[in-house]
């Protein structure tokens, strides 16, 4: 008679292991149906294009014309393209750098890439001075009198300083300041 009450005792313990292996197996499967999905995507990275602005200053410069003169503030706004590994070497040679800009504003710490294209800019700022009063002393009084002059005079800066730059690209030149006499 004993043996009969054994015999409950070891299908209830059989019973009740099934259901925890059961219960194990869906857990386990719901598991890995709520966290699979999510990391076995690609994670897709959005390239956000960084623009900042540089300040050329103010330049003076005589025109083709004998007696007549520019007088032409021009701030470019640059669009980054520098790789954020050759932004750091430039950006630790590169801390002190004064202040190009009129203003007295603090300036924001820039991306790493940004920081590249601004060093750049930064290094190569007598020649590009030199580029942009080349292509300003090559006006006229009267072409720089119309819109479309104005036009053709920010495209061929624009196009005289994407030549020197290799980490960043020029987007637009702003003229801050536009006297010509």
């Amino acid at each position: 008679m004993r043996r009969s009450g054994r015999l409950p005792f070891f299908i209830v313990l059989a019973a009740a292991l099934a259901a925890g292996a059961a219960a194990a197996g869906i857990s386990t499967f719901l598991v890995k149906q709520v966290v699979t999905p999510e990391s076995s995507k690609t994670q897709r990275v959005e390239i956000v294009p960084i623009t900042f602005m540089y300040p050329l200053g103010e330049q003076i410069v005589n025109l083709i014309e004998p007696g007549r003169f520019l007088k032409v503030g021009i701030e470019l706004e640059v669009l980054a393209k520098g790789s954020p590994n050759s932004a750091e070497k430039n950006a630790s040679s590169n801390h002190g750098s004064g202040g190009h800009g009129e203003g007295a504003e603090a300036e924001k710490p820039l991306p790493p890439v940004a920081a590249a294209t601004k060093a750049e800019l930064d290094e190569k700022r007598a020649k590009i001075l030199d580029a942009v009063i080349e292509e300003l002393s090559t006006s006229s009084f009267r072409e720089l009198l119309t819109p479309q002059g104005k036009r053709n005079l920010r495209e061929r800066i624009k196009k005289a300083i994407n030549q020197l730059l290799t980490t960043g690209e020029v987007q637009h030149v702003y003229f801050t300041t536009f006297l010509a006499q």
